[in-house]
Parts: C-alpha cells; sequence; structure tokens
C-alpha cells in the first residue's frame, strides 16, 4: 500500500493555491521549480531556480504560476504562501541552514518585495521529531552561540520518548546527547519575524518513526534500508 500524500489543513483554506508533503520517492509535478540545496541562507526567485538544481539555494519564491519545490529526508519542509499578493514560496529547513538564517532570509525576501509578515500562512512538514532527533550537547551549545537564533529558547529533551502513533522504534540513544526539537525552533524563529502563530502549521509527522519507509535518512544510516527524497510543492492556481 502506497504512503499517502499529505496537506496542511491551514493551506487547504485557501483555494487560489494547490500544494502537497508528497511520499518518500513520489516526483516532482512535471515543471516545478527547484533548486541544488547546500543547506545555506540562499534564497531564489523561481525563474533563476529552471531548469531545477541549476543554481545552490535553499529557498525558492514563485514568481507566477509555476510550483515551487524543496526535497527533504529529515529537514524541514517549509511552504509560505502570502494571502494578500497571493504567491508562494518553498524552503529547505536542515540543521545548519536554519542556523544560517535561512527562515528569516525568506521572510526578508517576501517582505522586501512588497510581503508583510501579518499576511503569511506557513505549513512546515513532516520531518525527523524531538522523539528521535538526537544531537550531542556540544552542538546545542554551538547553536546557543548562533546569531540566526540568539534569544530563541531551544527546546531540547535528555532522552527520548516514543509516540503511540509510531510505526517503527524511536532513534537509539547515545551517551552525551540528547532529543532536539526542530519543528518548534522554527516556529519560534518565524513567529519572531512577525508571522502570528495561529498562522504556523505543524504536520505533526515524524519521518524516523512515523512515516513510511525509506522516508529518513537518519534512519538509513542506522538501519541501511535505504532513503528516498521527499517533494513537498505549492503553487499558485493562476
Amino acid at each position: 500500500m502506497s504512503a499517502p500524500t499529505l496537506t496542511s489543513s491551514l493551506l487547504d483554506k485557501f483555494p487560489w493555491l494547490t500544494h502537497a508533503f508528497q511520499p518518500a520517492g513520489a516526483p516532482a509535478p512535471a515543471g516545478t521549480r527547484y533548486a541544488q540545496q547546500r543547506h545555506t541562507a540562499q534564497v531564489v526567485t523561481s525563474s533563476a531556480a529552471w531548469p531545477p538544481k541549476s543554481i545552490e539555494a535553499d529557498g525558492v519564491i514563485s514568481e507566477a504560476d509555476e510550483a515551487v519545490a524543496v526535497y527533504t529526508a529529515d529537514c524541514l519542509p517549509v511552504l509560505i504562501a502570502d494571502t494578500q499578493q497571493r504567491r508562494v514560496a518553498a524552503v529547505h529547513g536542515g540543521l545548519k541552514g536554519v542556523m544560517a538564517g535561512v527562515l528569516q532570509q525568506a521572510v526578508a525576501r517576501l517582505v522586501a518585495t512588497g510581503s508583510a509578515p501579518q499576511h503569511l500562512q506557513v505549513a512546515i512538514g513532516p520531518s525527523i521529531g524531538a522523539c528521535c532527533y538526537e544531537l550531542g550537547a556540544d552542538i546545542l551549545q554551538q547553536m546557543r552561540d548562533t546569531p540566526a537564533l540568539a534569544g530563541v529558547p531551544l527546546v531540547w529533551q535528555a532522552s527520548p520518548v516514543a509516540r503511540a502513533n509510531a510505526v517503527r522504534p524511536t532513534a537509539p540513544q547515545h551517551a552525551n546527547s540528547l532529543r532536539f526539537d526542530l519543528p518548534a525552533l522554527a516556529r519560534q524563529l518565524l513567529q519572531r519575524e512577525g508571522i502570528p502563530a495561529a498562522q504556523i502549521d505543524v504536520l505533526d509527522v515524524c519521518t524516523y518513526c512515523q512515516a513510511e519507509a525509506q522516508a529518513s535518512y537518519r534512519r538509513n544510516t542506522h538501519s541501511g534500508e535505504g532513503y528516498a527524497l521527499r517533494f513537498s510543492w505549492i503553487r499558485c492556481l493562476g
């Protein structure tokens, strides 16, 4: 049985756009614009991201009615819609990119071209959850020292907590490590940019323990089962 394509109940409210968080391995729709992702804060327009992977960037802002996308295998897929100007963007939020300021840069690029934060609606798709995302304490300290994260509380716990609806065990625990909530960090950063909390939807699906097989890069490093990229895309309907 194939895994379902997911959508955000928040973005589903707007009939002028369509979007999807596709299962691992499903191809992006024909004509979708996406960049070669390098865990940076670089955000480009859709014309620069054509053909796909022709430019290095971790965010793409649509200029017309073409779909824009990111591909992930544990990182955050972030879809943004401006409900006033009716334009959309897709952002790849790996930890390095988030620390570099990719979310703030995406909002800044939108605002610089006429968007207002209070008119942005954001959906954060399936990613590795706090149940399974293991980091060393040294990484947490690096995050505390990162300018892009200054003043933002970091949400973590000392040990994994299994989810009731998990389909496989949580990631194994190692010594001197902790579990980190990357979606929570993204939500806080977006709120700090002026986007209301009610306009940020987090799909609570952990790619490691809840999603379909081959959805998690990190699980593959533990199990060797392989992994396949997940495309998340959004577009205006014209």
